[in-house]
């Protein structure tokens, strides 16, 4: 068998690569998640920032108030049903057309509750909701309303016993984001 030689700056060569593959490949790592992180810190609510009641709030495009949130029925199982109404005066509509809002229902201790579906029974319980359709954040979103426009949305909770009272709403939107906004309840 013979031996190879090998030059010397081949085998430099051949060092400099393997020191340099730990970095390349750390480069990559670090680039690859600067991307997840920056994606993270766009979708996530970070910053609160607090609306006394009766007051209107700017996020994502529109100035945002809340109009009331109450208790419509029980269920039989005790839980509370809430309807939540609030209006947005659209400013900016392409910021404000951006899906998806976030509107929930949050406790003290950080839980918070989604929106569900209400029966048109229990909504209907309300005179001045019968055979009227307010629309749901998002289809209000969907709707592209023009610069001027303002927009009346409702949202329905399901909350467990004895929480209705504790609860404050709380929105965000992709344009407002990490901001979002915490309303205060009147009264």
């Amino acid at each position: 068998m013979s031996e190879v030689v090998v030059s010397p700056g081949a085998a430099r060569m051949r060092r400099l690569s393997l020191w340099a593959l730990p970095m390349a490949l750390a480069l990559g790592i670090v680039l690859q998640s600067h991307e997840n992180a920056w994606e993270w810190w766009r979708s996530r609510e970070l910053f609160a920032r607090e609306v006394p009641a009766s007051t209107a709030a700017s996020l994502g495009g529109a100035d945002w108030k809340l109009m009331g949130l109450r208790r419509v029925a029980e269920r039989a199982d005790g839980r509370a049903v809430m309807l939540l109404d609030i209006e947005a005066v659209v400013r900016d509509p392409e910021a404000f057309a951006v899906l998806q809002c976030r509107l929930v229902l949050e406790a003290p201790d950080g839980r918070r509750w989604s929106p569900q579906f209400l029966t048109p029974s229990e909504v209907n319980r309300l005179p001045e909701r019968r055979g009227q359709t307010i629309p749901t954040c998002t289809q209000a979103l969907a709707s592209k309303p023009t610069a001027g426009a303002t927009l009346r949305v409702s949202e329905g909770f399901v909350l467990p016993a004895g929480m209705d009272r504790q609860v404050r709403p709380v929105l965000s939107l992709p344009a407002g984001r990490p901001h979002y906004l915490r309303f205060e309840i009147p009264g």
